[in-house]
């Protein structure tokens, strides 16, 4: 009997040290993975939630780069000698050509110190009051809160920019172009992620300017609740922060339904915009995951098999949480891609505001030198009169007084009079060259012509060679570059002069790299020729002896983005666009051909008359 207990003893014992250790691992387990649990259900939710944020950063660049361009435009236009004339008998007529020629603004303003507008829609009022108004007669260009202008009645984004006074620092009025909203309201109908989830823009006042529910939508003549009053307090303390410009992505109830809310501000407005998902697109991943919670409570009883399902599960739900932050990477890779390709179309907007900027410049420095070239002619025949006239007195009265002979030899007038004409001579030959330079720059921008016109092909290629005469005369550095002209007797070609003259610049300064990486010691030189062919086009060919090109290089010269130029000097737009200019503008052609170590020959063929479609 003694030994019996003692055995049950003993076995109870065992069991209860077995018990103990299962026990002990299962709760090990089950702890290591509760914890395994929500750090993997965090990265996960986090890795989605980056996404819902990274989408809304998106919509935000699309309208902040659309607003760029529209600043751009407006800046440069204010800036232009016809918009600082503040002459609206002149402004009118070119404020008209260029709404139609860019087709996205409704109307132009000129708006003077005061407050009185005038507008190319023949309307007058007065705007002292407008928020864009005020904040550009203290220098800024603005893109405002979204509002019914005065004279179209129409809902429109008023964009304002200085125009500089001659004197003084204070602004000598304001130039404002009115825009539709319809590519806000584009862009944020096309921002969803998933079923149920929709996109809306706030304005400074925390006033929807674009949402699916157009009865929210408001603009000071057209009243409208502000979110920042809304009911909703957590969409109230959320629309606080997107008024104070900040970025997040919050989870809120909104019309019963629980949501995720990302919100960015915009960098070109004081307006946000905001990315409503629903809770199950986002969470929607993290049902396998809430499924191993269930698998988990299981494991309890079983152990360590179910120790061994964890790690095989916990491996699953780490490849998914992996992927999904592969995928957030490559979104915003691709996102950073756009960015940079927004970026360079900007920068060809830049370079044709420049073009504008250029012929201003080159009106405003012709009327001085012509003043400067017109009385230098006269201060000769000045100078040589009163040179005379001192002569006569030195044959007249050959024995001066003590203080003029001092005087005489201090000044030494025989050299004065033997050097002044030479330097009035020196003068109207600087003159001269300055009134060349100035006809070539006006003649290149030609932002007269914005449509087609017929002009002298042969006197674009001067003028072109003209700007770029800085890089084909001599330098310490670099011997000269010798231009041969074998130019045919052309007749007027129909064309758009400006673009044409870009195309023929981008040529030869390439040409002109050739040639000055060429390590070759030979006679430098680039031969120009134009002639008219059989079949009624103007043949322009531009030959190199530079370094030439290899057969890959003449297969990619003309595509968007290549360049074999080092980091800094070129970002390969240059012949792209001018492909596009010759062969898509002017239904022309453009071919290379070189050889490496030989040098480069572009043909370039023009139809005398464009063709238009009947």
């Amino acid at each position: 009997m003694f030994k019996l207990r003692k055995r049950w003893l003993k076995w109870r014992s065992r069991n209860f040290v077995l018990l103990s250790i299962l026990v002990i691992l299962s709760l090990s387990i089950s702890v290591t993975a509760i914890i395994s649990y929500n750090i993997v259900k965090g990265l996960l939710l986090d890795s989605l939630k980056q996404q819902a944020l990274l989408k809304t950063e998106q919509g935000q660049n699309d309208i902040d780069n659309w607003l760029a361009i529209r600043k751009t435009e407006i800046k440069t236009l204010a800036n232009s000698a016809v918009v600082r004339s503040l002459d609206w008998s002149v402004m009118e007529p070119y404020l008209q050509s260029e709404v139609k020629r860019m087709q996205t603004f409704l109307l132009m303003a000129l708006i003077a110190p005061d407050g009185a507008l005038i507008n190319t829609q023949e309307g007058r009022t007065s705007v002292k009051d407008r928020e864009f108004f005020q904040r550009s007669m203290v220098g800024k260009t603005v893109a405002a809160d979204p509002i019914i202008g005065r004279t179209s009645t129409k809902l429109q984004i008023q964009i304002s920019s200085p125009i500089t006074a001659k004197i003084g620092t204070k602004p000598a009025g304001v130039l404002m172009g009115g825009i539709e909203i319809n590519r806000v309201v584009e862009v944020i109908s096309d921002l969803h992620q998933g079923k149920g989830s929709y996109a809306f823009a706030l304005n400074s006042q925390g006033v929807p300017i674009a949402h699916p529910d157009i009865r929210l939508i408001g603009t000071p003549e057209k009243a409208a609740e502000s979110f920042l009053k809304s009911p909703n307090h957590r969409l109230a303390e959320i629309t606080q922060k997107m008024v104070a410009k900040r970025t997040n992505i919050e989870f809120a109830q909104l019309d019963g339904k629980w949501n995720y809310i990302a919100y960015t501000p915009l960098k070109e407005a004081n307006w946000s915009v905001a990315l409503v998902v629903p809770q199950e697109n986002i969470e929607s991943p993290l049902q396998a995951l809430n499924l191993l919670a269930t698998v988990l409570g299981g494991l309890l009883v079983v152990g360590l098999i179910g120790a061994w399902r964890q790690v095989q599960l916990y491996e699953q739900i780490r490849d998914r949480a992996l992927i999904s932050s592969q995928q957030a990477q490559e979104l915003s890779k691709t996102l950073k891609e756009l960015q940079n390709t927004q970026a360079q179309l900007i920068h060809t907007e830049k370079m044709s505001s420049l073009g504008q900027l250029v012929a201003g410049v080159a009106h405003e420095i012709n009327n001085p030198a012509n003043f400067i070239h017109a009385n230098l002619n006269h201060a000769s025949e000045y100078c040589k009169d009163i040179l005379d006239l001192l002569k006569l007195y030195e044959e007249t009265y050959p024995n001066p007084t003590p203080e003029i002979s001092d005087r005489v030899q201090e000044l030494d007038i025989e050299f004065l009079a033997e050097d002044l004409p030479k330097l009035m001579a020196s003068m109207q030959v600087g003159t001269k060259r300055i009134r060349q330079i100035v006809l070539s720059l006006r003649n290149f921008s030609r932002l007269d012509e914005a449509d087609m016109k017929f002009v002298d092909i042969n006197e674009g290629l001067d003028n072109t060679l003209m700007i770029l005469n800085h890089r084909l005369t001599a330098t310490p550095n670099q011997p000269e570059i010798q231009i041969v002209k074998k130019y045919g007797d052309l007749p007027l070609v129909e064309c758009y002069a400006g673009q044409l003259n870009q195309v023929f610049m981008n040529v030869l300064a390439n040409a002109i790299d050739a040639i000055e990486e060429s390590l070759v010691n030979n006679q430098r030189q680039i031969c120009i020729r134009t002639e008219l062919s059989n079949d009624k086009q103007v043949m322009i060919q531009i030959y190199d002896n530079g370094i030439g090109m290899s057969e890959e290089v003449k297969q990619r010269v003309f595509d968007y983005m290549f360049t074999t130029k080092p980091v800094g000097k070129g970002i390969g737009l240059g012949m792209a666009i001018a492909y596009q200019i010759v062969v898509d503008k002017h239904a022309g052609s453009i071919e290379v051909d070189s050889t490496p170590g030989h040098g480069t020959e572009f043909t370039i063929r023009i139809p005398l008359q464009h063709l238009r479609l009947r």
